[in-house]
């Protein structure tokens, strides 16, 4: 899989005049990008209901009854300039469209159909305009047969514009963001009959994981699966003996998406849509990964798993670290690291803050510096409910559109091969599923992430979001020391472990006991343990777990060293990583940063601002002038290797211009070469000094 194929923007030919299609077409093509996204609405396309010759509906593909319509002189043009196209049909599509892309007669459809929530009241669905409608439940057989007869109509004209056989679409989106339509907190979503009665599917995954009763590890005893209902309450205190059935129920909803995405790519393939990419794209959770789980999705689609990513302007440094640790993730559990939707223009067509260039090219390197190996921007023009694109709907180029074209320009002619490079990272940190599925449990409305959840249920008196938080803030503490870290998902792999001297775990009262298992071999084997927070008490199955021998009622005062064999267990008593975005208290960071510089010594670059920036600004209150001091460093450098090249990322976060140290460790590098400008940086005793401007990233070539 090679990135440049799949570097592109979302083209909407539905949303825009024909007679500017191929203006747009052209400016796509002359920006150096190759793979144009669209989706293909069923609600757009459909003129009339469904009958016995159109079973999913009279559509137009032809422009028959609107010039709009005309896929297929759309499809045509895009294979006139040798495009590739991601075809997005749904059934979903949401685009800020009424039913986000369903038929109206399909969400408008019987309460049986539907996601249930809790009190068995069909969930919402995608409410842009008319407060109407519900979400289909995924595995309902009549939700599924009418996404059968939907892609039947599609894959006709999938077929015959195939890569392989001299068309265009050389990837299918499955679905867009499934997520029950972000209505898949643990208790809104998905209490359907079809999942929950008797021989329903949440009983199949049970029989799939359990086998038979006795091997449940319920406190509760049943004579059969069939007869164990989902929970309905969160508890305030959840008990060892209750964790698993808990669990089990936040596990199902991802297993019932999974099995909805593997159904919807079988359809496509007794259609005979064959040698594409098949694809699905994640949208923002806090904590990330739960319920979407991204190995799980990659999985079920047999193909990859791409990440929504939107951020106002100017990107926070919140923000960018948001971006930064979800992208390690991915680089983490995922085969191929991409962003599906990456915000290029604004969902307010009445603009009241630009989208800047400027802004677009510091949000871009940034998921760049991570690992993110392609992008599709997000939308490449404007149309109704989107504003700044790089196009507009007519055509005009704007100052933006320089973004898209420079990226390429950079990874795939300046740099030998970008497909390749790997971000290096100095220290790891654990992902335990675990730790936030107890966070989920709790979250009435896990997509909104811009707030963490922490509250009950409360396990053995640490709240749920507790440990995702610290998970969340020692990615910024680590980096504000001048090092970086990678995500571990030890769920999924453990083959990283032993590539990282030292390690963080966020103490949890849960931990899975692969986990388990994996860190004590880590340690024995010599490697370096950091546990902040409280010791892990219990596994999945709510089994006690005593890790490395150490019990919570050892007292440790302070911080504590345990060595075992070749390696150590360091103890930090409390959390440490609790507080908001650069408000992260000093005493952690010095702390960090004294375990790091011990057992890791220099990180592969270190970057250091002289003296603690400071800037005037007016008042955030009460108007007139104010001094801002940030005595943290805001500065990140991320270094990319592979066995012909080392290219370097920096990256200004404060906004302010800014100087920078920036200290390599290894001795043989002798000159920094800007690969936007071509100047050359000296680099003397490992250090060069690097002026940045504010909000914005540098890219170097390292010789």
């Amino acid at each position: 899989m090679k990135s440049i194929e799949i570097f592109g923007a979302e083209i909407q030919y539905f949303r825009l005049e024909p007679e500017y299609w191929e203006k747009v077409i052209k400016c796509f093509k002359d920006a150096g990008l190759r793979c144009v996204t669209s989706y293909v609405p069923w609600n757009t396309h459909l003129v009339g209901l469904p009958d016995k010759k159109n079973p999913a509906g009279i559509l137009d593909f032809e422009g028959k009854t609107n010039p709009r319509l005309n896929l297929m002189r759309f499809l045509d043009l895009v294979e006139k300039y040798e495009l590739n196209l991601n075809f997005r049909c749904g059934p979903f599509v949401c685009n800020e469209m009424v039913y986000g892309g369903y038929p109206q007669w399909l969400v408008m459809g019987h309460p049986d159909m539907m996601v249930w929530d809790y009190q068995n009241r069909p969930a919402p669905g995608y409410w842009i305009a008319k407060k109407e409608g519900s979400q289909p439940s995924y595995l309902h057989p009549e939700y599924l047969m009418w996404c059968k007869k939907w892609f039947d109509a599609v894959d006709k004209i999938v077929v015959k514009h195939l890569k392989s056989k001299g068309g265009c679409i050389t990837m299918v989106n499955l679905d867009n963001e499934v997520s029950y339509i972000v209505q898949d907190g643990f208790l809104s979503s998905d209490y359907n009959p079809v999942n929950v009665a008797p021989g329903g599917y949440y009983h199949k995954f049970l029989t799939e994981k359990y086998k038979k009763t006795t091997n449940l590890p319920y406190s509760k005893k049943y004579v059969c699966i069939e007869d164990i209902n989902p929970p309905r309450r969160v508890p305030d205190e959840l008990k060892e003996e209750d964790v698993a059935y808990y669990l089990d129920w936040c596990e199902f909803k991802e297993w019932v998406m999974c099995e909805y995405l593997r159904t919807l790519r079988k359809f496509h393939e007794e259609n005979g849509v064959k040698d594409v990419i098949f694809m699905t794209n994640l949208n923002p959770h806090l904590p990330e990964g739960v319920p979407t789980r991204m190995p799980s999705f990659e999985s079920a689609v047999g193909g990859i798993v791409g990440y929504d990513f939107y951020r106002g302007t100017f990107m926070s440094y919140s923000g960018y670290h948001s971006m930064a640790r979800i992208l390690k993730l991915m680089n983490s559990s995922l085969r191929y690291t991409y962003s599906a939707e990456f915000m290029s223009g604004t969902w307010q067509k009445v603009l009241t803050a630009r989208v800047s260039s400027d802004h677009m090219r510091f949000m871009a390197r940034c998921a760049l510096s991570h690992g993110c190996k392609a992008i599709c921007w997000f939308m490449f023009h404007d149309r109704d409910c989107w504003g700044d694109a790089p196009v507009s709907s007519h055509g005009h180029i704007r100052e933006n559109l320089d973004v898209l074209k420079e990226v390429p320009e950079i990874l795939f002619k300046k740099i030998k091969n970008w497909d390749t490079l790997q971000p290096q990272y100095d220290t790891g940190i654990i992902y335990d599923l675990i730790q936030h599925r107890h966070t989920y449990i709790g979250d009435p409305y896990p997509c909104d992430d811009n707030n963490l959840y922490i509250g009950k249920p409360f396990i053995r008196d640490i709240p749920a979001g507790r440990a995702s938080k610290e998970y969340i803030g020692l990615f910024r503490i680590i980096e504000e020391c001048g090092y970086q870290a990678g995500a571990i998902d030890i769920v999924h792999s453990t083959k990283n472990l032993g590539k990282y001297p030292l390690l963080f775990l966020p103490g949890a009262p849960l931990i899975e006991k692969h986990a388990v298992k994996a860190l004590e071999s880590y340690i024995k084997d010599g490697g370096i343990l950091v546990l902040s927070g409280c010791l892990p008490e219990i596994d999945e199955r709510g089994n006690v777990v005593k890790f490395l021998g150490v019990v919570r009622s050892k007292k440790i005062e302070d911080v504590a060293t345990i060595e075992y064999n070749k390696g150590k267990l360091i103890i930090i008593p409390g959390y440490i990583a609790q507080d908001e975005c650069e408000e992260e208290n000093f005493n952690s960071i010095d702390l960090v940063k004294k375990i790091l510089k011990r057992y890791v010594g220099d990180p592969a670059v270190k970057i250091e601002i002289p003296v603690p920036l400071e800037w005037t600004d007016w008042k955030k209150e009460g108007g007139g002038h104010t001094i801002y001091r940030q005595p943290r460093n805001l500065g990140s450098a991320i270094l990319h290797k592979n066995k012909e090249e080392t290219v370097l990322f920096v990256l200004n976060h404060y906004p302010e211009a800014a100087k920078f140290i920036i200290t390599l460790k290894d001795r043989h590098y002798r000159r920094l070469i800007n690969l936007d400008t071509g100047e050359i940086i000296p680099v003397k005793n490992r250090k060069a000094i690097l002026d940045i401007d504010r909000k914005s990233a540098c890219i170097y070539l390292v010789q």
